[in-house]
């Protein structure tokens, strides 16, 4: 068993050692994103009728968006990879079942991602200073919800690499998956905001993972009161991180051949 977890936690680190080769350019990605929210929605936006503090609620709701777009490049490597050199099979030969060595490449893709996009919140506060009110914030909550959706998230590329067939198809994950992900995961709205204007529309979001990633990450920063329940959102990501880890390792062992 320790030999298991100790080659499941090397293919992680190979993971984040491949990552911190773009991580600084990843970092100033971050800030001209961050910059320029901050900029739209909180010095420009007011004068059209929103709110003060709606710029800070968009950057929360930055969290999960910058996680989810990371989607895109992990798919399209992984895909790269199974239809061309298939490095992957190399991981597949170790001594340890091909189920648990695909699983520590998402497991790798979320602490990689964990590296940087760790930083939004400091640096949103940096940014917004008095306009970004921190007193309701716990840590605690808060780990668990990044945590959370950083896993998810890995899987979660890991089930879209799993279902594109070869390179010609990649350019519908932003088109059919990506964006209305995006659109209607939160970003501009709370779920309680759209559950107020349309019941069926509220419920049916409720099976948006950035929905429930968003209001879970905002409840743990902004309080408790307009989002939906913490707990409750928590365990529907891991639900969630169940079924993607499930058919998104299921799949890939099918395409490999793996035994």
């Amino acid at each position: 068993m320790r030999n298991l977890i100790y080659i499941f936690w090397q293919i992680v680190f190979r993971e984040i050692v491949g990552f911190r080769k773009v991580l600084v350019s990843k970092i100033i990605d971050l800030l001209i994103m961050i910059s320029t929210n901050v900029i739209v929605f909180t010095y420009l936006m007011p004068y059209f009728g929103l709110k003060s503090n709606y710029g800070a609620f968009i950057i929360i709701g930055l969290i999960p968006a910058v996680v989810l777009f990371e989607a895109i490049p992990r798919t399209t490597n992984l895909v790269m990879d199974i239809t061309g050199n298939k490095k992957i099979s190399y991981i597949l030969t170790l001594p340890m079942p091909s189920s648990m060595s695909i699983a520590a490449i998402a497991v790798g893709w979320a602490a990689s991602s964990f590296l940087y996009t760790i930083l939004i919140l400091p640096i949103a506060k940096i940014f917004l200073f008095d306009k970004f009110d921190l007193s309701n914030l716990s840590i605690f909550k808060f780990l668990i919800s990044f945590s959370s959706m950083q896993i998810m998230f890995g899987f979660f590329s890991l089930f879209l690499g799993s279902l594109i067939k070869d390179m010609r198809y990649i350019t519908w994950i932003w088109a059919r998956i990506v964006n209305p992900l995006f659109m209607l995961g939160g970003f501009f709205y709370s779920w309680q905001a759209i559950y107020s204007i349309s019941h069926v529309a509220g419920i049916i979001n409720l099976f948006n993972p950035v929905m429930l990633t968003s209001e879970a990450i905002r409840a743990s920063i902004l309080g408790q009161s307009g989002y939906l329940p913490f707990w409750i959102s928590i365990s529907a990501l891991w639900f969630f991180i169940l079924i993607f880890s499930i058919f998104g390792i299921m799949r890939i062992k099918k395409r490999l051949d793996c035994v």
